[in-house]
């Protein structure tokens, strides 16, 4: 999620993930688009409104420990109106931090990976119109 050259980073309170820095995550509900998921989880963990949502173009594969079973994930971008997130209650934290600065708080290599990705195509240019999701 960006606001300007910022991005928001969520603290896991809990779980197998718990104390990690991660984006906005979540799972796609029967019968749901992964944009329209991607669109709920945003409002739902951080309660902030989005302005213009983006495919990243990415996916992650992982394997989770808790379910036993390999998860794809994928990326979106959201730029957001600004605000105060008001985080859900899987999170104990949240920061908007500098591009440098989330390179060394995320937890996850994919996550790293996407983020220079991200401030390449979406910060230091604008994105490209085929990534702009209605």
């Amino acid at each position: 999620m960006l606001r300007g050259a910022d991005v928001l980073l969520l603290r896991r309170s809990r779980g197998a993930f718990a104390g990690a820095w991660t984006f906005v995550m979540g799972g796609v509900e029967e019968g749901e688009r992964g944009a329209d998921a991607a669109r709920r989880e945003l409002l739902e963990e951080t309660g902030l409104e989005l302005e213009t949502l983006f495919t990243a173009g990415q996916l992650d594969a992982f394997y989770d420990p808790v379910r036993d079973r390999v998860v794809h994930v994928p990326f979106f971008v959201a730029h957001v109106r600004p605000g105060e997130a008001a985080l859900e209650d899987v999170h104990d934290a949240h920061r908007w931090v500098s591009f440098a600065e989330a390179a060394d708080l995320l937890e996850f290599a994919s996550h790293r990976r996407v983020l220079a990705e991200i401030q390449r195509d979406f910060v230091a240019r604008p994105p490209a119109p085929w990534r702009t999701l209605r």
